[in-house]
């Protein structure tokens, strides 16, 4: 038996789980509640199917002006949903805040998600301009389920007021991202549905390209609307075929936030989600799409448009993802966060939780002393401490295991790190109370280290740890890189 092989499990135990979700559109929240259990295959901790249990109306997304958005409003937006949803953020397990799009975009996005941090709690990651995370997010509360082995591979277009979100997942795994400003809200129309009200700089950028001189407070001719409509489908479909040469003039480019370059096996099976995702599926269900005014934006033109078009189409009614609208709020609520396995290590000097620990380093378990001297040296710069990444292709043996932890304890022990700060240790393997033991020599030195293990691997900039919740703890990434695979 594997030395950290006998565990105690919170089998059965349930937690609340909470995302807030802030687009170039609309705002929404959802909370959950999810069983901690033991999967029989894996033998790792896993949320069993969360029962969402809240899901807030969709409300506009609060700007002063073009530059920034409302605090005080957010403020209120989310004392609301916390009061409508009964949701105790002194009890949550996980949760998530995202600001995404032309929200994104403004000068005090960061200021937002501090906001958030503030009012819910430490137990919730927040982030912005993060759009590889927010494809990621998108895919796994849009689709999921849908990219079993065996299956074609599944891309979901999650397009919303600001951005274009893609995502192409294989048997069960995201591997490839990206994300383009391609979206309903890149001119706004007065109430009318026909005077233009403003543009963003992208909207200025394609109008000028198409040739069109449309300035704010004028009528734009439908002919001049399904030009510009033209423009955005066209850049779907090249998106969804894996074609680049839209892209590579200056107006693409400036188009393409995180480019989306993936091998593609086979003609993929094509889902949306996001605003315009989830009128193109109410009207396949009968709903009549809403008029331009009611949002004021392209929506409802960018909907029709994707449904008329025999690529972006084909798979509308054969292939329908389980949420078909706000994706992006249900992976960040369900999704969000994962669990470590129950035989974590914590020094006695470990306080939780820890927020916006840099990702430092990948090693494995042949890394030499001088390599892992170098990768704390690098935490030593950090004020808020640093995580590694422990991987290998196959579980070490006691030995391998040993000499780690040993060369490890060496380093604590003559590096100039402070003792209180965190070293954050994340692994896939079953080891970490023996890694611990070993690399802190039973306990003996005076160091700060975590090791967290059988949490998968994600290629990530940032972690965050939550606290812990009988022997296991919430695990949230962001910061995600590109590509992903």
């Amino acid at each position: 038996m594997h030395p950290d092989s006998a565990r105690r499990t919170p089998s059965g135990e349930t937690v609340l789980l909470a995302g807030f979700d802030f687009g170039s559109t609309t705002c929404s929240a959802m909370a959950a509640r999810a069983r901690l259990d033991l999967n029989c295959v894996t033998g790792r901790m896993e949320f069993g199917q969360p029962d969402i249990f809240y899901r807030s109306e969709p409300r506009f997304t609060p700007f002063q002006d073009d530059s920034r958005l409302d605090l005080n409003a957010v403020s209120n937006l989310l004392d609301l949903w916390l009061t409508e949803g009964n949701i105790d953020p002194t009890i949550l397990f996980s949760g998530g805040a995202i600001v995404t799009g032309l929200a994104a975009e403004r000068d005090n996005a960061h200021a937002l998600t501090e906001l958030v941090e503030r009012r819910i709690g430490n137990m919730v990651m927040a982030t912005a301009r993060d759009p590889v995370l927010e494809s990621w997010l998108a895919f796994m509360g849009s689709c999921a389920d849908l990219v079993r082995p065996g299956e074609p591979p599944v891309l979901n277009l999650d397009i919303g007021g600001g951005t274009t979100n893609a995502a192409l997942g294989v048997e069960g795994q995201v591997i490839a991202a990206g994300c383009h400003f391609i979206g309903a809200r890149h001119l706004q129309f007065a109430p009318d549905g026909e005077t233009l009200r403003g543009f963003s700089e992208f909207g200025q950028a394609l109008l000028s390209h198409l040739g069109l001189s449309h300035s704010p407070g004028e009528r734009m001719e439908p002919d001049a609307i399904a030009r510009v409509i033209a423009w955005y489908v066209q850049a779907l479909e090249a998106i969804a075929q894996g074609q680049r040469e839209i892209f590579r003039e200056s107006y693409g480019r400036m188009h393409e936030q995180v480019p989306f370059t993936p091998a593609l096996p086979s003609p993929p099976r094509i889902t949306f989600s996001g605003g315009v995702g989830e009128m193109i599926y109410a009207a396949l269900d009968g709903t009549p799409l809403p008029p331009r005014s009611l949002y004021g934006d392209l929506g409802t033109d960018l909907a029709r448009a994707i449904m008329a078009s025999p690529l972006l189409s084909r798979d509308l009614r054969t292939t329908v993802p389980r949420n078909r609208g706000r994706a992006t709020v249900c992976g960040l609520t369900v999704h969000g966060t994962d669990i470590s396995g129950s035989t974590v290590f914590l020094s006695p000097q470990s306080h939780l939780p820890l927020r916006d620990l840099p990702v430092l380093a990948c090693v494995d378990f042949e890394t030499t002393p001088r390599r892992l001297a170098d990768v704390f040296a690098m935490i030593a710069r950090h004020p808020a401490g640093g995580c590694l990444r422990l991987d290998g292709p196959a579980p070490p043996t006691l030995a391998q295991l040993r000499d780690f932890g040993r060369r490890l304890a060496n380093v604590f022990t003559t590096s100039a790190l402070p003792p209180e700060l965190p070293v954050v240790i994340l692994t896939n393997r079953n080891i970490g109370r023996t890694l611990g033991n070993y690399a802190t020599r039973w306990r003996t030195l005076p160091v700060n280290l975590i090791v967290l293990d059988e949490v998968p691997g994600r290629d990530a900039r940032f972690v965050r740890v939550g606290r812990p919740r009988n022997t296991v703890l919430p695990v949230s990434f962001y910061g995600m890189n590109h590509p992903l695979g």
